[in-house]
């Protein structure tokens, strides 16, 4: 998508990445762990912009130069239109350009989509949590120790 463009979360996009947290995640974040990522000096947080409108994000926290994906989704009015792909192109770059050799997430089992998506971008599966998911679905954990 030609207008997309990326740039750090603010307060003023919170309510958007809510909005879209609670229609994609099985186990959203609150309002109030969104905009926590905005002032926590370990994390980052970058929003997707089309038309002045949040359609994707993702967060990760900076754990000792590694990057531990918390969470990304794209609007489902914009998926299945490479919205994905360049999300995670632009997390790959600013986790390079901030110093962190790898990336690692957990993803649940039954989301092809996303899983096929990771492995492209060097994403390998490492470890299973059982039962992560609402007490029924396993949880792949996935790395890209080569960014």
């Amino acid at each position: 998508m030609d207008n997309l463009y990326f740039e750090d979360l603010s307060i003023e996009y919170c309510n958007q990445v809510f909005d879209i947290e609670r229609q994609s995640i099985s186990e959203p974040w609150s309002r109030e762990q969104i905009q926590g990522l905005v002032t926590d000096k370990n994390a980052v947080a970058r929003v997707g912009i089309v038309d002045g409108k949040v359609i994707c994000y993702y967060s990760f926290y900076n754990i000792c130069n590694e990057g531990n994906v918390n969470n990304l989704a794209v609007k489902q009015d914009y998926r299945g239109k490479g919205i994905g792909k360049s999300l995670i192109k632009d997390m790959i770059k600013v986790a390079k350009d901030r110093g962190i050799c790898a990336l690692t997430l957990e993803v649940n089992e039954k989301n092809n989509n996303a899983i096929h998506l990771y492995r492209k971008f060097g994403f390998i599966l490492e470890g299973k949590r059982t039962k992560f998911y609402k007490g029924t679905d396993d949880a792949l954990i996935m790395w890209n120790r080569g960014i």
